[in-house]
């Protein structure tokens, strides 16, 4: 049995106080699992419009087009080892270099390798899970916590959207997935992981509020977010991104309603399975900020932007807002939540938690290669988030910036 010991943490690089709740606003038109939808693109806020579809796997996947993605670009300017691996050791890992070839160690224990990737036309095969029910007795203390605390009082100048961001730095990476694969240590595709910097294959929701060193600010976020690692098909190397931000807000019509989650939630958008071209103007795509969402030219292949030269590739996509107030998982990962539809939320899913977009950066403009996810194709991007918050500072957060529809930026100033 060891213990890794935290790394230091790394102040997180700010991409500005961007507004991704205008982007996404038609968002709140989207259906809950097991229904359909059938809505035509509306205009939207900031000129931004969306289009929900039917997702696969019995839920409606939120999709986000060229549009909100040029609309959104605009607004830019340790833990106990139970299962030791020969890649799991107790040193601190440093970020690999981008100049590493596949499979070249940077530091102990942490390599290069684009460990399971998926080829075009492969199919995934991933486990079913389990119903993990909510500790009703902590879920009520959490509640009763955050309906006895005061809101600050915002200044006259707050901005107005209620919002409030975790902005984290690239932590570490590792073909582990502590709500796919629980335990099962280099079972998944690689994933780069943010945040709490001793997250997993092991790892619990007690592991994320003991060992709490992370690259997010602010450092009373616990939790741990992860996707699948990307590589440059002309060098072969890995791309981490620059900068995740994890917006907290609410899309739907009585703001004041929403509560935080419980700890130990755990969330999973997109569709690892999913191998489909993404070329120009597809949904749900990846797309540039500093230039066209399209990019200037698009990848040999026509599933990539090729952005400006002062440009980046981005990818944006937002988890459900409704929960059923029973569990903290279940055995897709989705089936416990689902997204809001005409401001409010389905008879089934009654609590409303804050409406979480991922929003991550590249930094870097494309190449003609164009890139592989782990997970395989573009179309297969996906995010994983395990929350775990010190609850007193995330109902502040909520009652704060959320209910009182102002915004708040990762240092929880308005």
């Amino acid at each position: 049995m060891s213990r890794r010991r935290p790394r230091l943490l790394r102040p997180a690089i700010a991409l500005g106080t961007a507004t991704v709740l205008g982007v996404t606003a038609a968002v709140m038109l989207g259906v809950g699992p097991g229904n359909s939808a059938n809505l035509s693109r509306v205009p939207q806020h900031h000129g931004a419009t969306f289009q929900p579809v039917a997702g696969s796997a019995g839920e409606s996947e939120q999709e986000i087009g060229t549009d909100e993605a040029a609309a959104y670009a605009q607004k830019l300017g340790t833990r106990r080892k139970r299962h030791p691996t020969p890649s799991q050791t107790s040193a601190p890992t440093a970020v690999p270099s981008p100049s590493a070839a596949p499979g070249q160690t940077t530091s102990p224990g942490q390599t290069t390798t684009p460990g399971h990737t998926m080829t075009p036309g492969a199919t995934m095969t991933m486990p079913t899970g389990d119903w993990i029910p909510v500790d009703q007795a902590a879920w009520k203390a959490q509640l009763d916590e955050f309906e006895a605390l005061t809101p600050r009082t915002p200044p006259a100048t707050a901005k107005k959207n209620p919002e409030f961001n975790a902005t984290c730095t690239y932590s570490h990476s590792g073909t582990n997935d502590p709500i796919v694969f629980p335990g099962q240590a280099g079972k998944s595709h690689l994933h780069s992981f943010f945040g709490n910097e001793s997250t997993d294959a092991d790892t619990t929701t007690e592991d994320l509020l003991t060992f709490t060193s992370t690259t997010c600010l602010p450092t009373e976020d616990h939790s741990a977010y992860w996707m699948p690692s990307l590589t440059d098909r002309s060098t072969g190397a890995k791309v981490e991104p620059k900068e995740l931000i994890v917006y907290y807000g609410s899309l739907l019509d009585d703001k004041t309603r929403t509560v935080p989650m419980p700890n130990g939630m755990r969330m999973v958008v997109g569709d690892a399975k999913k191998q489909e071209a993404t070329p120009v103007g597809a949904a749900n795509q990846f797309w540039c900020a500093g230039g066209p969402a399209d990019g200037v030219a698009r990848s040999t292949d026509g599933n990539w932007p090729v952005c400006e030269d002062n440009g980046s590739l981005h990818f944006l996509q937002r988890f459900p807002d409704c929960w059923d107030g029973k569990n903290l998982d279940s055995p897709d990962h989705k089936s416990h939540v689902s997204y809001g539809a005409a401001g409010t939320c389905p008879a089934a899913f009654p609590v409303r938690i804050p409406a979480v977009t991922f929003v991550v950066n590249y930094d870097t403009p494309g190449t003609a290669a164009g890139f592989e996810l782990a997970s395989g194709m573009a179309s297969s991007m996906h995010f994983d988030g395990f929350f775990a918050w010190d609850t007193k500072t995330l109902a502040d957060l909520v009652k704060s910036c959320v209910n009182q529809l102002v915004t708040c930026s990762k240092e929880k100033t308005f």
